[in-house]
């Protein structure tokens, strides 16, 4: 870059999910919760067949939860987590899982980091398209 005199322009999906990243750091413990109980449930044949189960006696839509995925700063498996909250409460509850539940307080800040980061997931989303020029958006694909 240097030797061709050209100006570094880093990718803005890429910077915008350091930022978020970064962010998220402050709310790392509740985070680690969820991720447990989600491998909990990839785990367990058990917990994940009793969720299933829960699931539908609370004619909910039956939702296996999300593993992370740092390129997508775990609003997925958040949002996910969310979606079955009162199916997982129980289920964890029923099955005596080896997981730290989530505390109101905790439930909170998850719920509002979810709504705090999806305009950054859809800007993500948009400006990541691999069918248009990345530092250009326009309709017509290239």
């Amino acid at each position: 870059m240097k030797m061709l005199k050209w100006t570094h322009h880093p990718c803005l999906a890429h910077t915008i999910n350091l930022i978020v990243r970064d962010a998220l750091k402050v709310m790392k413990p509740a985070v680690d919760k969820v991720k447990a109980a989600v491998e909990y449930f990839h785990r367990s044949t058990v917990g994940a067949e009793k969720l299933k189960s829960t699931q539908r006696q609370m004619r909910m839509t039956e939702l296996r939860p999300k593993q992370d995925c740092t390129v997508e700063f775990n609003i997925y498996m958040l949002k996910r987590f969310l979606e079955s909250k009162d199916a997982i409460i129980s289920t964890l509850t029923i099955v005596n899982a080896p997981v730290d539940a989530l505390t109101q307080e905790e439930w909170e800040v998850v719920e509002e980091v979810c709504r705090v980061l999806e305009p950054f997931e859809q800007v993500t989303v948009e400006i990541s398209g691999e069918s248009y020029v990345s530092s250009l958006k326009n309709d017509t694909p290239v």
